[in-house]
């Protein structure tokens, strides 16, 4: 189980930072996919919602750490979509295309709507908080089309260091 949080939280770091630092500058009008979202979302429907709290907070935490927003608030909603697709590990196989596509956007507007009631009740008013708007429309496209590839890779990661368990050879 470390194991697993140690490469989700990695992978989700690493690509928060590639889309935080390189891909806001290449992609126009700066509206960038949510690619560390899709990795918590693929890899807590894979290995639970244990799994996707935990990644979720680290890779929160360290969003928080290297952003604007307060301490704790990017913690919370990355926890809280870890868990809420971490339950959903026994109950439905994410199949290729359909369900992580409907997967993030759901994940998309958790993230916003969370990101909303939070600074409502905290009464955040912060420029690094972005509520829902039109680049929230594009980032949510972006997200939707990302989803199938990142779930893939995700999958990939987990043939790779997990390898083969057990059995006679």
């Amino acid at each position: 189980m470390i194991g697993r949080i140690l490469i989700t939280s990695t992978a989700g770091i690493i690509f928060g930072i590639v889309q935080s630092v390189f891909l806001s500058k290449i992609i126009p009008f700066g509206i960038v996919p949510d690619i560390a979202m899709i990795i918590l979302i693929a890899a807590s429907w894979k290995y639970g919602s244990l799994v996707g709290e935990i990644s979720g907070f680290i890779i929160g935490i360290s969003f928080d750490a290297l952003g604007l927003a307060p301490l704790g608030f990017h913690a919370l909603l990355y926890t809280l979509i870890g868990y809420l697709f971490g339950r959903m590990q026994d109950s439905i196989s994410p199949g290729p295309i359909f369900l992580p596509v409907l997967a993030a956007g759901i994940a998309t507007l958790v993230k916003y709507g969370g990101s909303f009631l939070v600074s409502l009740i905290f009464g955040l008013n912060s420029g690094a908080i972005r509520y829902f708007s039109l680049k929230t429309v594009w980032e949510l496209a972006g997200n939707l089309l990302l989803a199938p590839l990142v779930f893939l890779f995700v999958s990939y990661l987990a043939m790779l260091f997990e390898g083969k368990r057990g059995g006679f050879n």
